[in-house]
């Protein structure tokens, strides 16, 4: 049997089968001969996001955390939200049957949303080719991504009130923005990869921001805060840490729960820290600072048992075993000895982002006055920021927050690290008494 080459053309396929038809041909041969095009293989959004986001552990590691679950939203959506933002349908099952039947009583479906109908639905879009994803679709999911947001707010508002404290002013915008931003890099390093033509997602507009709350202390603000936070929690010695830290050092909660046991200059008597801009930078500390840091390193830190032919000291409290990677930071430790009061083994436990949170509800519980204000982490270091600004000037307080930007100028002003040193000393430094005299 003559095999019949196959063609791209639909039309030209199916006018050939009919002549084939009217010529006698038996209609299985004619199939024989007509063998179907391979099947076309669509990249879609499913596939996209998982491959990005492999690329993204790879090459923005510390952005993974942030935006994997926004991405996340175009695959999974939220099929079990509707859109309405009123405290019933954010504190519990939805009551609305939706659709032509309406809304329930207790529900405020605002008249001039996007959806307004309380039985809609977000469902992601997972099969979609990633090819044909345009403004509309990153619109669309932002905005649910920003709905839930608010809603979230709304129903931790409800138990803020029944607790007598202040509400949240959160409505979401922030989801908003990490969605696209998330959106901006994912297709864009798809368009990189050949997989789609241009990124919608730049076409979509970042939403503006709410004003920024944080605010200075003053010192005797600072005093109040600090002693409420180290006589009212289980760790005094790390929350006052913490705070001193903070203060001291001026850095953002992410390089405090960043920095290593390498990062401290014992010769040099400074701090290196990550930067937001992919860079190392080295600050200077005081002394007593950089040793209240070393010992609460080693003191915590990882350790090992101590070799039968070691001191009895020892074998009682094992041996430090910091590397370089190790953090600086620890909760109490959880030790392990054997029989005769001998060190075998520890636990260690590194803070993490949870638990500088938890201090700062804890100020918040015990001082009135914080709650006012929303005290957060970030307050403390617009108070560091502030002491060496009315101490010096400007230029110096930009140093010491990592503000100074990276112009020929402001390289130079660099050397006035030493001063930044001298300055942290006359301000932190606890005074000796042959100083006083």
């Amino acid at each position: 049997m003559t095999t019949v080459p196959s063609l791209g053309d639909d039309a030209k396929r199916e006018a050939m089968r009919a002549a084939l038809l009217a010529q006698g041909w038996n209609q299985a041969d004619i199939d024989a001969a007509f063998l179907p095009p391979p099947p076309v293989s669509v990249y879609r959004m499913r596939q996209g996001v998982a491959d990005a986001l492999k690329e993204m552990r790879r090459d923005l590691p510390r952005s993974v955390k942030t935006w994997e679950p926004y991405l996340q939203v175009y695959l999974d959506g939220f099929p079990g939200m509707c859109p309405c933002p009123c405290v019933a349908c954010a504190t519990g099952p939805c009551p609305c049957p939706g659709g032509t039947a309406g809304h329930h009583g207790t529900c405020a479906m605002p008249d001039d949303d996007r959806h307004t109908d309380c039985a809609e639905r977000y469902t992601g879009i997972a099969d979609l080719p990633a090819a044909e994803a345009t403004f509309s679709e990153v619109a669309e999911a932002a905005w649910w991504a920003e709905r839930h947001g608010l809603k979230r707010t709304v129903a931790r508002n409800v138990k803020r009130e029944a607790k007598g404290r202040n509400p949240l002013h959160s409505d979401g915008r922030g989801a908003r923005e990490q969605l696209i931003q998330a959106s901006r890099w994912m297709f864009a390093w798809l368009e990189r990869k050949k997989k789609i033509d241009g990124n919608p997602a730049l076409e979509v507009k970042l939403p503006p921001r709410q004003e920024a709350t944080a605010r200075s202390l003053t010192p005797e603000e600072f005093g109040e805060v600090y002693g409420v936070a180290v006589s009212t929690g289980q760790d005094p010695t790390l929350d006052g840490l913490i705070l001193r830290h903070l203060l001291i050092q001026g850095v953002r909660r992410g390089a405090l729960l960043d920095s290593t046991c390498e990062g401290l200059d014992v010769a040099n008597c400074r701090i290196r820290y990550w930067d937001q801009k992919k860079t190392w930078r080295w600050r200077p500390t005081t002394r007593t600072h950089l040793a209240d840091l070393i010992t609460h390193a080693i003191v915590r830190g990882p350790r090992v048992a101590a070799p039968p032919d070691a001191s009895e000291a020892e074998r009682r409290h094992g041996i430090a075993a910091l590397t370089a990677t190790s953090p600086v930071f620890y909760g109490r430790p959880v030790d392990t000895f054997d029989e005769h009061g001998y060190f075998v083994s520890r636990t260690v436990r590194p803070i993490t982002r949870k638990r500088i949170e938890l201090i700062f509800a804890r100020i918040r519980r015990n001082l009135p006055w914080t709650e006012n204000v929303e005290l957060r982490c970030h307050d403390i270091r617009h108070t560091s920021g502030r002491l060496i600004y009315k101490a010096a000037d400007q230029q110096m307080a930009k140093l010491h927050l990592a503000h100074d930007g990276g112009s020929t100028t402001d390289h130079y002003l660099k050397e006035r690290l030493d001063e930044l040193a001298k300055l942290k000393e006359q301000l932190f430094e606890p005074r000796r008494d042959d100083e006083q005299s």
